[in-house]
């Protein structure tokens, strides 16, 4: 049986083009974005956890977890495109770093991407740290819908 070789052509680059790995999660549906801080000398920290239906924000001002607080609210579409639209998953998972500034009394933010075939985290001590520059506009958006949700509990 022979093919004519544009189709042959057409077969094999129909084959390469589907296997080429994508830099999108699977589906908006299926991210879970995350980032936390947490501070040595039980100076508190906060987490947020974000999905295309939910925003999830907890914040402990101490050790104390009595004093811990957690809400939770619908997440804004807009918001919720608009870090999608800043995530770059291949430079993210480039990025290897876990600080642990925590381990002598300071502060580590640790961001987490997950989607259904996909987890990734980093531990830095803030979005100015060189390691992360390459998705710095994505992590500056994470730090500062967290300090919103902050600002709130600190009323």
């Amino acid at each position: 049986m022979k093919y004519p070789i544009s189709q042959l052509i057409i077969l094999i680059a129909f084959a390469a083009a589907s296997c080429q790995r994508k830099s999108t999660p699977a589906s908006n549906t299926d991210v879970i974005l995350s980032i936390s801080t947490v501070c040595g000398w039980c100076t508190g920290g906060d987490s947020l956890v974000i999905n295309a239906s939910q925003s999830v924000y907890q914040y402990s001002p101490s050790c104390d977890p009595a004093q811990a607080a957690t809400t939770t609210a619908a997440t804004d579409k807009k918001i919720w495109n608009e870090l999608l639209s800043l995530f770059d998953k291949t430079q993210f998972e480039k990025i290897n770093i876990n600080l642990c500034n925590v381990c002598a009394d300071g502060c580590d933010v640790r961001v987490t991407v997950k989607d259904k075939n996909y987890i990734h985290s980093i531990s830095y001590g803030g979005s100015d740290n060189q390691a992360v520059s390459a998705v710095r506009p994505f992590l500056e958006k994470l730090e500062a819908l967290s300090a919103v949700y902050k600002k709130e509990f600190k009323k």
